[in-house]
């Protein structure tokens, strides 16, 4: 380790180096060979603090350059941009990412980046330097920077550029003021001052205040106070656009700009607290917090990854925000409730039986797999907006909307973590919805399939004939039928999205009113029938895109299939109950292979509800930056309260029985 010090030593004294350059030395002899193996870190550190100390020269000539390099840098430009997102957009910063990542920019002379990127260049270097405690980076950079005749220098230039870039930043916010996806939002933006052009003006008051009078910092608590009082006003502008966002409507693009602008606001706030404890304990302490947050920042510069994750929150608020609205529609918490859902589930029932006896007839037909793929995709998707429009409910397209209402109630948790005692109620009370759907689908879809079967089988005609019977219950009992209601699961997963999409864009180019000054609805129909007929498709636009969708994902996956040469079909509960209904009708099914048949339904309507749940559960969390906590834990306590009370996983107790057991 001495020879090592030595070397680094001999570096240090080098004329022919630049200070970037012995800085790279000195985090090269610093960096552990195992990024968890701090100790030695640490003993490195203090030998580098030790030597300087006892060395005066070396260390004068070294803070010097350090010193000199610092004032020339751009600290306000790059504090400013610092994890901030990018102003040109995901597509743009996409692209930026891919082409540095293969061709990296040249070096700008003091470009905080540059310097992070030649210092630590190793992508796991945030995990060491986090691992190391503040007290230890603020005595090695005390010791690095300290020099009697820069030192003052250097705080007068970094407090003007602390109290620059501040002001920048406050532009920046005031400047979206005349954002038009604002002011679309919420148009009184323009006939009064907001919250973001009060704040430009205090702060720019507040930095001419200081820099004219050069007065001590101490001394102005009060205007801290008010501006810290103007930035909560900025955050509580973000939360009000954000909220009117879901009935006005929210793009992708819309999200993006509320999240860098709530992001920009931050900075502000802490930039401010940086120049308030300026020179002090404190402030050193935030300044090594800056310094870990950069080289984690540095690590994931040009990631694609990190910065599709970071991007997919905001495309998942923007989808999610109307599915949450909805939710609590598919939840039954009464009696009333639930047998609504069950009547309602067996009207959807009844209309499966005939969808499924259309897809048969489709089959029977001959016809070449492209016009077979289109007409079952028809079937499917009209006959899932006819279900939609009749006010019934089909099971499994409740879990993308649900899912959306756990999210809601996790994020209103303290640091967004869930209440478990709170969603095993939320579970109980979907166990039984679905329960009470699931049934009367599933009833109503094999009793009407069966009556139909027979009748036809009672005078001399057979709808299926032997061979496509056992087609037809081989795709129900077999084990790769679960592999297929996985894949109908995503697809439902997909509608949910689509839904919320559609429901986004309804809201978004104000489809109501589109609607009702529609040149046809004016010709042909009366202004109160107009105004009825333009609520109901505004209402029911996401819902009758997302089933329509549906429909054609369902329809086109065996022609994917065939497409790729891969083993591709659905399996649907519902369409699945159909089906053993019409093979049923002539009574040559054994009650064995009927039970195994049923028993196999009811496996694939688990997997339908628990692949479209989980993954509409997963990007609801996402969006919310919330997390579900334990899953050991929330599992325990579900078990735990379904030995309690089992029934109420299917079925509503009401309120008296409760109270007695």
């Amino acid at each position: 380790m001495e020879s090592m010090l030595d070397s680094l030593v001999k570096n240090l004294k080098s004329s022919d180096l630049s200070i970037i350059e012995k800085l790279t030395y000195i985090i090269d002899f610093i960096r552990p060979a195992d990024v968890n193996d701090i100790d030695n870190s640490i003993k490195k550190i203090h030998q580098i603090v030790n030597y300087l100390n006892n060395n005066t020269k070396t260390a004068d000539d070294l803070s010097a350059c350090v010193n000199r390099w610092l004032i020339k840098s751009r600290i306000s430009t790059n504090i400013s941009n610092l994890g901030i997102l990018s102003r040109d957009g995901f597509l743009h910063e996409l692209n930026k990412r891919f082409y540095n990542k293969f061709l990296p920019s040249p070096p700008k002379e003091g470009d905080f980046k540059y310097l992070f990127a030649t210092l630590f260049y190793k992508n796991n270097d945030h995990i060491w330097v986090n691992a190391i405690e503040n007290e230890i980076w603020i005595e090695f950079f005390s010791t690095i920077l300290y020099n009697n005749e820069y030192s003052q220098t250097t705080k007068d230039y970094l407090f003007d550029e602390l109290l620059y870039a501040v002001e920048i930043l406050s532009i920046w916010i005031a400047s979206e003021e005349f954002d038009e996806n604002f002011i679309r939002i919420d148009s009184s933006l323009l006939n009064k001052d907001s919250a973001f052009i009060e704040l430009h003006r205090s702060i720019s008051s507040f930095i001419t205040v200081i820099q004219k009078a050069k007065i001590d910092i101490n001394s102005t608590e009060l205007d801290f106070q008010h501006t810290k009082v103007i930035l909560e006003q900025c955050h509580d502008q973000v939360s009000f656009l954000k909220k009117k966002s879901i009935n006005k409507g929210i793009s992708v693009a819309l999200t993006y700009e509320l999240e860098r602008l709530e992001q920009i606001i931050q900075r502000v706030e802490d930039i401010l607290e940086l120049i308030k404890k300026f020179d002090t304990p404190e402030f050193y302490n935030s300044l090594i917090e800056l310094f870990k947050e950069s080289v984690q920042y540095n690590s994931k510069k040009n990631s694609i990854y990190y910065f599709y994750n970071q991007n997919i929150k905001i495309l998942a608020k923007s989808i999610t925000n109307n599915a949450s609205e909805h939710g609590e529609h598919y939840i039954t918490s009464d009696k009333n409730e639930y047998l609504k859902m069950f009547f309602s589930a067996a009207g959807a029932g009844i209309i499966i039986a005939i969808m499924a006896l259309l897809k048969i007839n489709i089959y029977q037909l001959d016809l070449s797999l492209f016009s077979q793929t289109f007409l079952s995709s028809l079937n499917y998707g009209l006959g899932f907006v006819l279900i939609h429009m009749l006010g019934f409910t089909i099971a499994t397209k409740q879990p993308a909307m649900t899912a959306s209402t756990f999210a809601k109630a996790i994020e209103k948790e303290q640091n967004n973590k869930a209440n478990q005692l709170k969603l095993v109620e939320l579970i109980f009370q979907v166990s039984r919805s679905q329960f009470a759907a699931v049934m009367g689908n599933v009833i109503l879809a094999l009793s009407v399939a069966f009556v139909i079967s027979f009748f036809f089988f009672s005078n001399d005609f057979k709808i299926l004939s032997v061979e496509e019977k056992m087609y037809y219950l081989e795709g129900i009992k077999s084990y790769s039928a679960l592999f297929y209601a996985a894949i109908a699961g995503i697809w439902l997963f997909c509608s949910g999205l689509i839904a919320g999409y559609f429901d986004n864009r309804a809201n978004y180019l104000n489809l109501k009113e589109r609607y009702f000054y529609h040149p046809f609805f004016k010709k042909y129909l009366s202004p109160n029938l107009r105004e009825k007929t333009a609520e109901y498709l505004y209402e029911n636009h996401g819902a009758m895109a997302g089933n329509f969708f549906f429909g054609i994902l369902l329809g086109i996956t065996p022609f994917l299939g065939y497409l790729f040469n891969l083993p591709l079909e659905i399996r649907h509960v519902a369409f699945s109950t159909a089906n053993l209904g019409y093979c049923s009708a002539d009574f040559l099914l054994s009650l064995k292979d009927f039970f195994i048949a049923f028993v196999f339904v009811f496996m694939i309507g688990f997997v339908n509800l628990s692949v479209s749940f989980i993954l509409a559960l997963k990007i609801s969390l996402k969006s919310r930056d919330a997390y579900f906590g334990s899953v050991f834990s929330f599992l325990k306590l579900l078990a735990t309260e379904s030995l309690k009370r089992p029934w109420e996983l299917l079925f509503p107790i009401k309120k008296s029985e409760k109270t007695s057991s």
